[in-house]
């Protein structure tokens, strides 16, 4: 007496098998979990194995069932039709007479749900528009009342330079010259006159061409690295630097490798300490929104 077995690679063929066992046999010659169709169909294991163990009882609504048996049919490339016309066969039930109900419930609850919230918008709209216009021509909604004074954006413009202030640690940004961003830079060693008290921050490229912007000291530097190439750069005091594509960027500080967490851009500080610590995007393009 021979035991069936998941892990059987050839299973006999019989005209006799019930619809679970033909899925079940298929998948198991293809070698798929029923986990794996799960997650590849976005259907409920427990629902699959009751198709495959024919437990009739235990699968929802026959809607349901009908778009199990399809979606598994199509998945292991046998015929669905074949496949539910045999199911309900087995059951004792009518393929034919199954469909049409089906069509005709999903009507009727598409027409009882979805037409009167549809008829609902609309009337609101309708109302809307209605007493939107009639203020307007009563005068009761003014442009006016949202337009910002003069001296009203003053006052959000130096709330915003203060907190710029504030996000910024040091002073060394406020009137630093900005180097060039043209492609034509060359991508050699930024050096200081004395370096000998200086940090040393190093990039390569150990991946696609990247985009990086670095601060040293308050000077700006920004151009595309390709692949194989590195910038050296000194400063006294802090770095602040931005990458397109962080993964594909190597660090070092003060000849130590240095790893700068996160995927995609990414933006980070390094002072003295010799602990960088991130940026937020938001945060970034805030403080430095006029040097980027």
């Amino acid at each position: 007496m021979s035991e069936k077995k998941e892990t059987d690679l050839t299973p006999p063929e019989d005209s006799k098998d019930r619809v679970g066992d033909i899925l079940r046999k298929e998948r198991i010659t293809r070698r798929i979990t029923v986990e794996t169709i799960a997650k590849d169909l976005k259907l409920n294991v427990k629902y699959i194995k009751a198709l495959e163990a024919s437990e009739y009882e235990a699968l929802p609504a026959d809607p349901y069932v009908r778009v199990y048996l399809r979606s598994l049919a199509k998945y292991l490339t046998l015929d669905p039709e074949d496949i539910l016309k045999k199911f309900y066969m087995e059951r004792g039930m009518s393929f034919e007479k199954t469909q049409t109900s089906k069509i005709v419930v999903s009507m009727k609850d598409k027409e009882e749900v979805k037409s009167p919230m549809l008829l609902i918008a609309v009337v609101m709209i309708i109302i809307f528009g209605g007493f939107a216009f009639f203020a307007q021509k009563q005068g009761w909604l003014s442009s006016t009342q949202f337009i910002v004074s003069p001296s009203d954006s003053s006052l959000v413009q130096s709330k915003i330079d203060s907190l710029n202030d504030s996000l910024l640690d040091d002073s060394l940004f406020s009137g630093a010259p900005v180097q060039p961003a043209d492609s034509q830079v060359a991508v050699t060693n930024d050096t200081l006159t004395d370096t000998t008290l200086a940090m040393k921050m190093k990039f390569e490229i150990i991946g696609d061409s990247v985009w990086v912007q670095v601060f040293s000291d308050g000077k700006s530097w920004k151009n595309v690295v390709q692949k194989n190439q590195s910038r050296e750069f000194y400063a006294r005091d802090s770095f602040n630097v931005h990458v397109g594509n962080n993964p594909s960027v190597k660090f070092s500080f003060n000849g130590k490798p240095m790893r700068i967490n996160g995927n995609g851009v990414v933006a980070f500080k390094i002072d003295k300490s010799g602990k960088p610590v991130i940026w937020s995007l938001p945060h970034w393009n805030l403080v430095f929104k006029d040097r980027i």
